[in-house]
């Protein structure tokens, strides 16, 4: 029985670590889309965009959310980003912060 609560209890602890591990890795993600986002659109103050930006993730948005937002910007200043390549995009850069976590 005491094995069969430790495996539980394991389990459990994995579960709120990868919850963590997750939210970390894409709050991450959108800070550097906000930056590229940013860099693209040619923003004055990056970090003010990237604050807007992550602000407004923590709103239970999804991922389409981020992306019709981003694309919403690309289309105001007239920047030709496809959404195949935004999806690219925020793919990438989750893949990278992954790794970086991954090894750090």
């Amino acid at each position: 029985m005491y094995a069969l609560r430790e495996r539980g209890r394991a389990l459990e602890d994995k579960f709120a670590y990868d919850q963590s591990f997750q939210f970390r890795a894409e709050a991450r993600r959108n800070k550097l889309m906000g930056l590229w986002a940013a860099s693209l659109l040619g923003v004055a103050d990056a970090d003010g965009y990237v604050q807007d930006l992550v602000s407004f993730t923590l709103d239970d948005k999804t991922l389409h959310d981020i992306a019709t937002k981003l694309r919403h910007d690309f289309d105001a200043a007239g920047i030709a980003v496809t959404d195949e390549q935004l999806q690219a995009k925020m793919h990438d850069l989750l893949i990278e912060v992954v790794k970086e976590m991954q090894t750090a």
